[in-house]
């Protein structure tokens, strides 16, 4: 999203104009017209600036050509009619009438000019010619916002990754006003650099950028760390999940989303112990949750705490009765292969089967074929005890 420039002074005439528009004006500059022209000129210009605030179009392009024609050299109805342009999201029919101000302003032209002209580029996705003419704003007016701000995601957007940080890092120094949007871009920026340079083979760099995402996401708003947190466990990404998560939840204990992804993501990463803590953490907070407890139980079979499992899965029956069996079967699911853990194949094979009548379209599949399999492991474990007292 681009931003808009806010410490320009504006003529009294345009005040209520720029705004409405929040785009930037210079001041007045006509060409070198006969004072019979520049006096039509000026006239027109006011009430074309009041089609231009009221975004009436059509009537601002009418009434600003028949000023150039007057008058091809008048700067402000050329931007204006470059901004009416935009008005109607006739973008590339923008670019030449800002392109004409650059020119006519000549050395005279501000940062204002430049950024005009870029706003069509990057709305025609013509990131690398809408960054190149940022760049120039910025040169122009190194420290304003909106300038830095939109040069940061213009490098972004072109691939320039580790150019986009730099540009940020400074605004977040000079901008504190947008200093949450800033930590948000810049959180991507340090990402797409870190992955950059991880593909260039420059793993030190890669690293410091990886450094940065996670500071500068976990400092960034709660919901947009935790978007961050969701790309990375798409990606596989487990470790920087929980680099992400463990920030979060240093600020915000109780976040329930964030805990049921740090269990999840620490699950992933095989640390059984601490994905079991996280969801005993969870579960507090919601304890009426039967296929989060059914889950952790799993995680507690895999770690082999199988007896655990065992009295959990019990308890939780126990607990959330009232919920009736449907919604019980990942939990009697769980339950059967603590059982199992534990080598108890008829009380496991039980409990499947209380998860395969349980009407749960999910689980009762995975319990049908649970109870199958029942059978055979207890067929193996017969044999495996009749082998063992014939050798007796």
């Amino acid at each position: 999203m681009l931003l808009t420039r806010k410490n320009i002074v504006f003529r009294s005439i345009l005040a209520s104009l720029a705004l409405l528009m929040g785009l930037s004006f210079g001041s007045v500059a006509l060409a070198e017209c006969q004072p019979g022209q520049m006096q039509e000129a000026n006239l027109a210009y006011q009430s074309a600036a009041e089609f231009l605030a009221t975004r009436k179009w059509d009537q601002a392009i009418a009434r600003l050509q028949s000023i150039i024609q007057v008058c091809p050299e008048h700067i402000e109805a050329t931007r204006g009619i470059g901004l009416a342009m935009m008005g109607k999201k006739d973008y590339a029919g923008a670019v030449p009438y800002f392109q004409k101000v650059v020119e006519l302003r000549a050395d005279g032209v501000e940062a204002g000019d430049f950024a005009n002209l870029a706003k069509p580029y990057a709305k025609l996705k013509k990131y690398k010619e809408a960054r190149a003419e940022f760049m120039k704003a910025q040169r122009l007016a190194p420290d304003d916002c909106g300038v830095l701000f939109n040069l940061g995601v213009m490098h972004y957007a072109a691939g320039f990754h580790p150019q986009s940080v730099e540009v940020l890092e400074h605004a977040l120094e000079v901008c504190p006003q947008i200093r949450e949007q800033l930590l948000t871009q810049l959180s991507k920026s340090a990402e797409k650099a870190a992955a950059q340079q991880k593909r260039n083979g420059n793993l030190e760099k890669a690293a410091y950028y990886e450094g940065l995402t996670n500071k500068y996401g976990g400092e960034a708003g709660g919901s947009t760390t935790y978007d961050m947190v969701k790309q990375k466990m798409a990606a596989k990404d487990y470790q920087g999940a929980v680099s992400l998560l463990n920030q979060m939840l240093a600020k915000d204990p109780t976040h329930k989303g964030a805990l049921l992804t740090h269990a999840r993501a620490q699950d992933a990463l095989k640390n059984r112990r601490s994905s079991i803590a996280s969801y005993e953490k969870y579960l507090a907070l919601k304890p009426d949750d039967a296929k989060t407890t059914g889950s952790m139980i799993q995680v507690m079979v895999e770690a082999s705490m199988c007896t655990e499992a065992n009295a959990r899965s019990a308890r939780a029956v126990n607990d959330l009765s009232a919920q009736g069996r449907k919604n019980l079967a990942p939990v009697y699911y769980s339950w059967g292969l603590a059982l199992e853990c534990l080598k108890e194949y008829d009380a496991a094979q039980a409990k499947f089967q209380n998860c395969a009548s349980s009407g749960n379209e999910r689980y009762g599949a995975y319990g049908a074929r649970q109870v199958e399999r029942m059978e055979g492991l207890k067929a193996v474990a017969a044999a495996e005890k009749k082998k063992a007292q014939q050798g007796r």
